[in-house]
């Protein structure tokens, strides 16, 4: 039985999808040859990014941001298709760094502080664009293909039980009884 989608479902899916894909949209060109390498980072900077990322999706019993690799996603989405953050990243950690030295007087970077140094820091630029981006874009590369960079080992699919496949079905549940009977509201 063919599923029928309003034109209202078919928009608000095409508007987060459109959003997903875009991130996603990186070509398998861009990929340095002999594996991921700093494109748009130096490597103080993204020490200090990746720092920032290991506190949104620590590394535990299972691999974090660190472990999965989420600061090359990052590196490669400002380098192809969120050059536009740049300015973002580059005035928000030079901000975080102004704010990492008032709170921490003496400190020489963020990943030179304790673990609840950084969580203080995090909280003190949580509302900032910047803070904002750098999870939006962990967040992506945790969970994202590997081949744009990040998940390395497919840490963030494991997590959440998805294994690689060539196609995808839909997880049904309660939530699609309807759908699947017919009765749709």
């Amino acid at each position: 039985m063919p599923l029928a989608f309003t034109r209202r479902e078919l928009m608000l899916a095409s508007a987060c999808w459109a959003s997903i894909l875009r991130a996603h949209a990186h070509t398998l060109d861009a990929q340095p040859q002999g594996g991921i390498g700093l494109e748009h980072f130096d490597p103080a900077t993204a020490g200090e990014i990746e720092a920032i990322a290991a506190q949104i999706i620590p590394d535990d019993d299972t691999a974090g941001a660190v472990g999965a690799g989420v600061i090359y996603f990052i590196d490669r989405s400002l380098s192809g298709y969120d050059q536009d953050k740049r300015e973002i990243y580059s005035k928000g950690l030079a901000a975080a760094q102004a704010k990492r030295a008032e709170l921490f007087p003496g400190s020489t970077g963020i990943a030179a502080l304790s673990p609840a140094q950084q969580i203080a820091l995090l909280k003190a630029i949580e509302e900032t664009e910047f803070f904002r981006t750098v999870r939006l874009h962990t967040v992506l590369g945790f969970f994202g293909h590997p081949m744009y960079g990040g998940n390395r080992n497919e840490a963030g699919w494991k997590l959440i039980g998805i294994q690689a496949s060539m196609s995808y079905q839909p997880p049904f549940g309660f939530y699609d009884v309807d759908i699947v009977q017919g009765n749709r509201k």
